[in-house]
């Protein structure tokens, strides 16, 4: 099943995976989501830009419980983020484990429309990318509640979107599907017509020197830090965080041995 998704996102730039999710996770996760974002919104948060005014967010699900690290430490998501996003010069850690890194975390549940874009920021040509977006749904993702769009294949034109394309197609799917794609893949989504919640979580997986969009390593609760193991904290980042100067090392890129035992050291 593996080279059947992968080969999928290679011709197509996503796949669907249905059942990925059992009903006790997305049960669990809905819980997390709907009670963070209660929370959330006592907070004002600053640059949020107006089309996603109607849209329900919860930020840095890594920072708010260990149950959202697990779901992408889970073997098909690491399998599939090997393929595409592993460096393999990386010489600090296995080639048998990720060296790629977490770059956003966020749970969403969209209101507005979102025209045809690509998450590469720059399009390019070639069968490697440098960034993916993994999306478990947790409710059901319909044409009337807004779900994705996407052009077929538009991964490998190397151009940025055409928002007039008339090859515009929706991608629905239940709650529990993954539906992961290339960020190079020129997608969007349909406006929420019934106004009916749609949340799912959507991670952005990236190359090791890519850099994450919020400081992971400096926000990630301590309780949550140690309980995570050395595989899950480099997925965090935490192999990869550039060093003060050359008196504590010169390489960016480190291996396990290099995770220090208390994330306040990180902090400092």
């Amino acid at each position: 099943m593996l080279n059947k998704y992968i080969n999928a996102i290679r011709i197509n730039g996503f796949v669907k995976i249905n059942n990925f999710l059992s009903k006790s996770e997305i049960n669990k996760a809905i819980s997390f989501v709907e009670d963070s974002y209660k929370k959330s919104r006592m907070i004002n948060i600053k640059g949020v830009p107006k089309r996603d005014k109607n849209d329900k967010i919860v930020y840095n699900l890594q920072n708010k419980n260990l149950f959202f690290i697990k779901i992408l430490s889970k073997k098909t998501v690491l399998d599939i983020g090997m393929y595409f996003l592993n460096d393999p010069y990386y010489r600090y850690l296995p080639k048998s484990k990720p060296n790629f890194n977490l770059l956003y975390y966020n749970a969403r549940s969209s209101g507005n429309k979102l025209d045809l874009h690509i998450d590469s920021y720059v399009p390019f040509k070639g069968e490697r990318t440098i960034m993916m977006q993994f999306v478990f749904l947790l409710e059901d993702s319909t044409i009337l509640n807004g779900c994705t769009t996407a052009v077929k294949g538009s991964h490998k034109s190397g151009e940025f979107s055409d928002r007039k394309s008339k090859k515009i197609i929706p991608i629905t799917g239940k709650a529990g599907d993954l539906i992961i794609w290339d960020s190079r893949l020129w997608h969007g989504t349909l406006p929420n017509i019934n106004g009916q919640s749609r949340w799912a979580l959507v991670a952005t997986l990236g190359m090791w020197w890519i850099k994450p969009k919020m400081n992971f390593y400096k926000t990630l609760p301590n309780n949550i830090y140690k309980k995570c193991s050395n595989l899950q904290k480099q997925l965090l980042g935490f192999c990869s965080i550039p060093p003060n100067d050359e008196t504590e090392r010169i390489n960016t890129k480190c291996g396990y041995q290099f995770l220090k035992k208390n994330i306040y050291e990180y902090k400092l």
